[in-house]
């Protein structure tokens, strides 16, 4: 990944969460920041790959209860944006791996010297073959960035967070290939973003396909609950 390169990144969403960004109704995402994000505190994104982002806003349309997202998505749909970005914290790269092991090793024995355990990255259920809570993982990236935040001088800050993911059933044994495998970004920094746009073949709603989506979207809203894997 070249810093300051344009790449195309697709955010999963409700179909009206799309059109208001690619409109100019709404000017940004706010960032995720649950304990077990994958990436840290971000607005996540996949890279290139809209196919997997429809398949994240439709798996949380299906299944409300767990709550995927923080707004509910009663039309699944996804929203492309050009990003722009010079400092990465790259985990598919040597530095990025380094810099990642340079800060867990530090955790480890800062939090040992104080008595207090280490989080830990663990399945939300029996059938989680993806250890989907990563408390670990997100606290070391928190750490990061709290680490050059804090450093004196302080350091720049990573614009975002980057990681590629073997997930889900094996395409073939042993392959090594996994059926949904991608690379996510965790975007800290805002003014990365160039613009949104609409991926190839779709449309900005009709009003009344928008008071629609509305609709259906509140009405999702009624069926979420809250997240029983948070108590794990």
């Amino acid at each position: 990944m070249i810093a300051g390169q344009l790449l195309l990144a697709y955010h999963g969403c409700d179909i009206t969460t799309r059109d208001d960004l690619v409109s100019g109704r709404l000017v940004h995402l706010d960032p995720s920041e649950n304990s077990y994000d994958w990436l840290g505190p971000g607005v996540y994104f996949f890279e290139g790959d809209c196919e997997r982002a429809y398949l994240f806003a439709n798996a949380s349309h299906n299944s409300p209860e767990k709550m995927y997202t923080a707004r509910p998505i009663g039309t699944p749909a996804v929203v492309g944006a050009i990003l722009r970005v010079q400092s990465w914290l790259d985990m598919t790269t040597q530095a990025g791996i380094n810099e990642f092991d340079k800060a867990y090793q530090g955790m480890l024995t800062g939090m040992a010297n104080i008595g207090i355990p280490m989080p830990e990255n663990r399945p939300a259920g029996e059938d989680d073959t993806d250890v989907i809570l990563r408390r670990l993982d997100n606290a070391v990236f928190t750490f990061i960035h709290h680490v050059r935040a804090n450093h004196d001088p302080p350091l720049a800050p990573f614009q975002a967070v980057r990681g590629a993911f073997p997930q889900g059933a094996e395409m073939a044994p042993k392959s090594g290939f996994h059926r949904g495998t991608h690379v996510q970004i965790a975007l800290r920094d805002s003014g990365c973003l160039e613009g949104w746009f609409l991926p190839i073949g779709e449309h900005l709603l009709s009003d009344q396909e928008y008071d629609n989506a509305i609709a259906r979207r509140d009405a999702m809203a009624f069926k979420r609950k809250p997240r029983k894997r948070l108590l794990t």
